[in-house]
């Protein structure tokens, strides 16, 4: 093998550890499919991540709702995209508007009757009189200011007369 068969040898040895080592950076990438904020970070530099163990969570802070729970007996009042007026707890003074996106079908009962998982729990009030259900109504807020919003956080919700 003469010198020159040498350096290509090692010329394809160098160019297959690039490859290798563009590979191993893609996999240490996260790219997220939307913009947000990272919270509850649970890795530290050099830490391993593996398959079905989150290390953080993503808040989408593209889209905002507000879910306002109401009384089954206003809910026959209340169509898709009716206008809605927000207020935050966090800051009263600064009113959002919103259209109603949608209507739940279903809450677990407090009566101690079948309870099925994934459906919300809306508790009600007063237990010696049977009052109405409250259902919750989704709000999607047209311009969120996002420094404003967070999840959990409460609001007041006025849905508008059409």
């Amino acid at each position: 093998m003469s010198g020159v068969d040498a350096l290509v040898a090692q010329r394809a040895a160098v160019q297959a550890d690039i490859v290798l080592t563009r590979l191993h950076l893609e996999m240490a990438t996260v790219r997220a499919p939307f913009d947000g904020r990272v919270v509850s970070l649970k890795t530290s530099t050099g830490q391993f991540a593996s398959a079905m163990k989150p290390i953080f969570t993503l808040i989408d802070t593209r889209h905002w709702y507000v879910i306002a729970n109401f009384r089954e007996t206003d809910l026959k009042n209340i169509p898709i995209g009716s206008p809605a007026k927000i207020h935050l707890m966090s800051d009263s003074r600064k009113t959002f508007t919103g259209k109603v996106d949608s209507i739940g079908y279903g809450v677990l009962p407090d009566d101690g009757g079948v309870i099925l998982g994934g459906l919300p729990r809306v508790s009600r009030s007063i237990n010696w009189v049977r009052v109405a259900q409250r259902f919750p109504v989704k709000i999607m807020v047209d311009k969120p200011d996002p420094d404003m919003f967070r999840i959990g956080a409460s609001a007041v919700a006025t849905l508008e007369p059409r």
